[in-house]
Formats: C-alpha cells, structure tokens, sequence
C-alpha cells in the first residue's frame, strides 16, 4: 500500500461523490416534517438533482471528445448554465411562492454545492509525489 493512495475505495469514493444527492433525499421528509417551506424545499433540491444529472452525463460525453476545446466549452457551458438555471429556479420559486420559499431553495442550494464541492476535494485523485 502506497502512502498516496487514496484513503477510500474506489466503491466509497463512488458513494461519497453522489453524498450531495443522497443527503437532499434523506433529508427531504425530515426537513418538511419540522415546516420547512415544500416548495422551496423540493424545487431547490429538484433542480440540482437534475442538473447533477446532466452533469453525470457530460462527464460521460466528455471523454469521446477528441478536441481539448471542445470539452473545456462542454465543461464551461455546463458550469455557467447550471449556476443560470439554478439561480432561476430560485428567482422563480421567490416570486411565485414567497419569499421563504425562495430562501428555502437558496439554501438547498448552497447546502448541496458545499457538500459537493467538499467531497469532490475529499475524492479527487492524488499526485503521486
């Protein structure tokens, strides 16, 4: 066993980088059990499901592209139209259920990239130095 090898398996890694997407489902029915706004609640997370979603198959397509633009301008339209959609999703739950609701989605939000963005740095792969 190397020093560098990652700390997990590559079976825990694959579950710790879909933790973002488990801790909303698990937390859905708690979080509206203690009157956490539903609507809010399930737009915020319905969103990023599905544009994690989408994610999972870009990063599919990704590797066929033989063009290094062409997948740095896939990566980079699904990175800046994800942050569009998602802010949209927020302005549109604001202003068509209040504005709790559209607090509620914003911090669904914020929750799920925090989460991932913890556990992408928890997983991604070590240099070999």
């Amino acid at each position: 066993m190397s020093l560098s090898a990652p700390a997990t398996s590559d079976g825990h890694a694959a579950l710790l980088a879909y933790l973002d997407v488990a801790l909303l489902v698990v937390a859905a029915p708690i979080m509206l059990l203690i009157g956490v706004p539903a609507v809010g609640y399930l737009v915020g997370a319905g969103a990023w499901i599905a544009l994690r979603a989408v994610g999972v198959v870009i990063d599919r397509v990704v590797p066929s592209l033989r063009d290094p633009r062409s997948e740095i301008t896939l990566r980079l339209a699904y990175l800046l139209g994800r942050l569009f959609l998602l802010a949209i999703a927020v302005i549109v739950v604001r202003n068509g259920a209040g504005r709790d609701d559209g607090l509620t989605a914003l911090l669904v939000v914020v929750f799920a990239f925090t989460t991932q963005l913890l556990t992408s740095f928890l997983t991604r792969p070590r240099s070999g130095r």
